[in-house]
């Protein structure tokens, strides 16, 4: 897309509303009656606390610790729909079905059947209200979320605070993606593509799993501690690694954001070093035209990562934001 271009599509997005399709994103689904308790001791956060319409952040850890994966649990009155990025179902449901011996909890990947759409802005509530009626400003806590009827489709609209300017996830069938989105469009909202995507995404410092981190790392190395991670709920898989990391203090590395001075972008897997010692490297990338400089996410040593440090590119200077 032409850079003016961009530029216009991301102004009318962030200070009105833009609706982004997040395609092929993966929704596993947890029936049964013990299907929050099993949960519950299988990932990082307190599901057994969701009453139906809240939900959370969590990650999915091995018995070593380390993340399988990344989602937003959506709890409802006999069901948890588990929304992640694309190609996460299956592996998700192989690790959690091998835990499973008589609990009443039914798995399965519902990814072929669900789409999700992305409305974000200042405006996106707003614009949201226009298509779904009242009821919008029922969604005041992050991840809550409740279905709506528009003109026959079922709609669920779920608060996303992730973007900067604020936001919501919408899921529907898959077949009703285009109309919905006509409908959004039609109250007002531009339609976004990947570039804008990337752009808020990277600004907001939203990490995705395989692309900015995966199955090497350990939750705290995500720096989603205070929405992934509860440290009070008690035993879980993997909760061993995780609480001994909370008693020491500190992991070996950490996603930060990076901004960086000049008009180059840095391409991912670009070396950050500080002096001439590599510390880390870039995992996302864009322009951002918040803050009009080159904007990254990057995992980055102990010792390089704290806000406000130098660094350096084979471009020129860096700082960790």
């Amino acid at each position: 897309m032409d850079d003016n271009l961009l530029q216009l599509e991301y102004e009318e997005a962030t200070a009105g509303a833009a609706v982004v399709q997040l395609r092929d994103w993966a929704t596993v689904r947890a029936a049964g009656k013990e299907g929050a308790a099993f949960l519950h001791n299988m990932c990082t956060n307190d599901v057994k606390r969701l009453a139906a319409g809240e939900g959370c952040e969590a990650f999915f850890t091995d018995v070593k610790g380390k993340i399988v994966a990344h989602g937003f649990m959506l709890a409802g009155a006999d069901s948890i729909k588990i929304v992640m990025v694309p190609g996460t179902a299956q592996r998700l449901i192989t690790q959690l079905d091998r835990y499973i011996v008589r609990e009443d909890v039914t798995l399965s990947d519902e990814s072929s059947e669900r789409a999700w759409m992305l409305v974000l802005g200042e405006r996106s509530g707003a614009v949201l209200e226009q298509i779904v009626g009242d009821g919008v400003g029922e969604l005041a806590a992050a991840w809550a979320h409740r279905a709506f009827d528009v003109a026959g489709v079922a709609v669920e609209a779920v608060r996303c605070d992730l973007p900067w300017m604020g936001g919501y996830l919408l899921g529907c069938t898959a077949n009703a993606v285009a109309g919905i989105a006509a409908k959004l469009t039609g109250a007002g909202a531009t339609l976004g593509g990947e570039s804008l995507w990337n752009i808020v995404r990277v600004e907001s410092n939203w990490p995705l799993w395989g692309v900015d981190f995966d199955d090497a790392n350990l939750p705290q190395e995500v720096s989603r501690d205070a929405l992934a991670i509860s440290f009070r709920k008690g035993c879980y898989l993997g909760q061993e690694t995780v609480a001994r990391i909370d008693a020491l203090g500190h992991v070996n590395k950490q996603l930060r954001a990076v901004r960086f001075e000049g008009d180059v972008v840095p391409g991912v897997g670009s070396e950050l070093l500080q002096g001439e010692q590599p510390v880390g490297q870039v995992t996302s990338s864009c322009w951002s035209p918040r803050v009009a400089k080159p904007h990254a996410i990057g995992m980055i040593k102990r010792g390089a990562n704290a806000p406000g440090t130098p660094l350096r590119w084979s471009g020129g200077a860096a700082t960790v934001a």
